[in-house]
């Protein structure tokens, strides 16, 4: 990251869409947490638990070698959970981590209410930098208080976020281009901004790096375009009663070579009988 104006980090819920962004020629991952849940067929509400994303983390790290930067939520619990979660996701090979002030799963009806004292935020951040082992493992402080305290709270929020340590700061809601510049404007220190098509103002990457910005993640994109491109599938299917004439898939060649079964074939044979 010292040597990039900005990194895109596509979204990936899984290890064959880690792969497809290492082909496609992206610097790095996003382990997008909600991505991760839908894929398990459960809605993004804290329904994931610390294991479960560990072990999806750990089968995304072994076959993709591009740094991943994880979404923790609060951290899975409490503070030693966070730095649980730290220890573990260093040790399966994840690059960094980002962690909210927000309480995961909601423990009361207003949204409001479930944003964490801003006190109690700091020492979360302070909690899993103390956990790392290695200096290079981003801790990045997340707030998602924009639409229930504002931006003015949201950039109070990030400095205090900054100045607990956090290598980074990440604030979720940003929906328009007068909101981004003044994130961009009023909080010196790195920073990651979040785009999903429908629910952001899309600006370019090349414009929020003039702007400042270190990070860019794009997490729903993939998931969705899957989800659109299976259901088309699906839907010529029932109507055909077969794949005939549907063209908006990759070949069975094709899928081995993002696996690399040939690789793996070869090593099976050097040791079989």
């Amino acid at each position: 990251m010292a040597e990039r104006d900005i990194v895109v980090a596509p979204g990936a819920s899984d290890a064959l869409a880690a792969k497809l962004i290492e082909e496609a020629g992206f610097p790095a991952v996003y382990c997008t947490g909600g991505g991760i849940s839908r894929g398990r067929g459960f809605p993004d509400l804290g329904y994931t638990t610390l294991t479960e994303v560990v072990e999806r983390i750990g089968n995304m790290t072994e076959v993709c070698p591009l740094p991943m930067i994880v979404d923790v939520d609060a951290g899975f619990g409490n503070v030693l959970t966070l730095q649980r979660s730290v220890r573990l996701f260093e040790r399966v090979g994840a690059a960094g981590i980002h962690v909210e002030d927000m309480e995961v799963p909601h423990r009361r009806k207003q949204a409001r209410d479930n944003i964490v004292d801003i006190r109690e935020m700091a020492e979360r951040i302070r909690a899993a930098i103390a956990a790392r082992s290695d200096p290079d493992f981003l801790i990045i402080g997340r707030t998602d208080c924009l639409p229930t305290h504002g931006l003015q709270e949201a950039i109070l929020r990030g400095r205090r976020y900054a100045e607990a340590g956090a290598d980074m700061v990440y604030v979720e809601f940003l929906t328009n281009r007068k909101e981004v510049e003044a994130i961009a404007r009023e909080i010196d220190a790195p920073k990651l901004i979040s785009l999903n098509k429908g629910e952001n103002e899309l600006i370019p990457a090349s414009e929020l790096a003039q702007m400042g910005f270190k990070l860019l993640t794009l997490p729903a994109e993939l998931q969705l375009a899957s989800i659109h491109a299976m259901r088309a599938m699906l839907t010529h299917i029932k109507r055909h009663g077969t794949s005939a004439g549907f063209d908006g898939m990759v070949s069975f060649p094709d899928r081995n070579r993002l696996v690399e079964t040939d690789a793996h074939k070869s090593i099976e044979q050097e040791f079989l009988p």
